[in-house]
């Protein structure tokens, strides 16, 4: 019997008027009531009730104990009520981590209808190229591409994507257009600097080859920026160049070598009660 579960019956004791009453109300025998409030007195070294054949009632000290224990009792009731009414109500503050490409095309779209449904949600969302600790920099959902991630992390695949190959018809013009993946040991390169490597390109059934980057950044937009300014060959998501191909900016080359599709997942951080949040933000998404 826990301290707390004496101290509740003690209250019972004092609510119900009478020791044989709070053991009906308990469903136990008279005497396992009265042994549990005198093992309370004894922990506290203090009587708290005045017991006669006629009456009981509460010592002053015995009152005040009575008075405090009721106020917490209560309040433990009462987060518990609240608890249980939010298990399956979105609060708080929602950490959202994903690049601005995926981000402008996949996921804000949908925001405003997720929040419509959750009223009570804030969210916080990160706009990055990285892989960021979850736990540590406090983010609940992060967008990445083919990354398996650490152990304590749960991925979801929700999309597809695949790698582009392009430049721009001037830079093409200029240096001429690659006709195999060899061809592009003598082209220019520019790379993400967060890509390990950052100076190998990957094709299907495995082939890989090196090249010389010309130019490093950290973000993918100034990268097909600078690919439209003919500064050399990027190789970015199908969805970060999709308007400047169909518009004639970049042009994609070979095209035939490229790897199949990639998966995005979303992940999260592995919970055995995972918050309201989170469990309601991919399941929408998802759907």
């Amino acid at each position: 019997m826990s301290k707390l579960e004496r101290i509740a019956t003690f209250i019972s004791v004092v609510d119900e008027n009478g020791f044989a009453a709070a053991a009906r109300k308990k469903g136990v025998s008279t005497a396992a009531v009265s042994r549990q409030v005198t093992a309370l007195e004894s922990e506290l070294d203090t009587q708290l009730l005045q017991r006669t054949t006629r009456q009981l009632a509460l010592t002053e000290m015995g009152d005040e104990y009575y008075q405090q224990c009721k106020k917490i009792l209560n309040e433990l009731f009462d987060a518990e009520v609240a608890l249980l009414q939010s298990k399956n109500e979105a609060t708080g503050v929602l950490h959202i981590m994903a690049n601005r490409y995926f981000a402008i095309t996949h996921i804000l779209p949908k925001l405003p209808e997720f929040m419509r449904l959750n009223p009570n949600l804030r969210i916080s969302f990160q706009l990055a190229e990285s892989f960021p600790n979850l736990e540590k920099d406090g983010i609940d959902i992060l967008f990445g591409v083919s990354i398996e991630g650490s152990a304590e992390l749960v991925r979801r695949r929700v999309a597809t994507t695949r790698y582009v190959l392009c430049a721009s018809p001037t830079y093409l013009e200029i240096h001429g257009r690659p006709k195999i993946p060899t061809d592009l040991t003598t082209h220019h390169y520019i790379t993400h600097n967060i890509r390990r490597p950052d100076n190998v390109i990957e094709f299907k059934n495995g082939k890989k080859i090196h090249v010389n980057p010309l130019l490093w950044l950290n973000d993918s937009y100034a990268m097909r920026e600078c690919a439209i300014q003919s500064m050399g060959i990027v190789n970015l998501h199908d969805y970060m160049v999709a308007d400047a191909l169909s518009d004639g900016r970049l042009i994609e080359i070979l095209h035939e070598y490229q790897e199949p599709e990639k998966q995005v997942y979303l992940y999260y951080r592995k919970s055995r009660h995972l918050q309201p949040k989170i469990r309601r933000f991919i399941d929408f998404y998802q759907e």
